[in-house]
């Protein structure tokens, strides 16, 4: 899907790679916010002292903004603990009402596609998270893989207040309007066409613009 992702928006704007900045921990210090993020570690069942960070470069960058495109795994129970931080007071353009509402009606899809393997706990993660329950088995401590994804998600939707950068989040399960008909982002990924990635693009530059 990513790459359908990005060959769709080339069509309408500049996409770039590697060029925005994301959050670091000595950023994220600075501004003050690990006092933020470190309730949301301790609450996802978090042990190290202090939570660490290694995350990656944006998916791609559109027109200027960080654009991240949340697929299955991206939507369930640990996800939805990330979401209920104050600090989305302060993302008006981020789509908390829908993303809530995802990680609750999403989870069995989440499971389907990640809950074995790697996807569902691997040793960088159980530093972090502590041993995991068996795979597929969400009671006791879960899914260490979910848990991190989710707060790595969480500390990068912080870079407008950290970085001033704008970031944009696009669900597989958002709703866009192709040639007047509803369909879902991955509607549009899993069938291509001009006017879906129009209305994905669109999508795009009005989040951007609250943001």
């Amino acid at each position: 899907m990513q790459n359908t992702f990005e060959a769709l928006l080339g069509d309408f704007g500049t996409v770039d790679h590697e060029t925005l900045p994301f959050p670091r921990l000595q950023d994220v210090v600075r501004t003050g916010y690990d006092e933020i993020i470190d309730p949301v570690y301790r609450s996802l069942g978090g042990v190290l002292t202090s939570a660490e960070l290694n995350l990656r470069h944006w998916d791609l960058e559109f027109d200027g903004i960080a654009v991240e495109l949340d697929e299955h795994l991206h939507f369930n129970r640990y996800r939805a603990i990330t979401l209920a931080a104050g600090a989305y007071v302060k993302l008006p353009g981020f789509p908390l009402v829908a993303y809530r509402r995802y990680c609750a009606e999403f989870e069995s899809d989440c499971l389907r596609a990640g809950g074995y393997g790697g996807k569902w706990s691997k040793p960088s993660c159980e530093r972090q998270f502590g041993i995991g329950a068996a795979p597929k088995v969400l009671d006791g401590n879960g899914a260490p893989r979910w848990k991190q994804r989710a707060f790595y998600d969480f500390v990068k939707d912080l870079s407008p207040l950290v970085l001033g950068v704008k970031v944009v989040r696009v669900a597989i399960w958002d709703c866009v309007v192709e040639n007047g008909t509803p369909c879902t982002v991955k509607d549009v990924l899993s069938r291509p066409t001009v006017a879906g990635a129009d209305a994905i693009a669109k999508l795009i530059h009005a989040r951007a613009v609250s943001n």
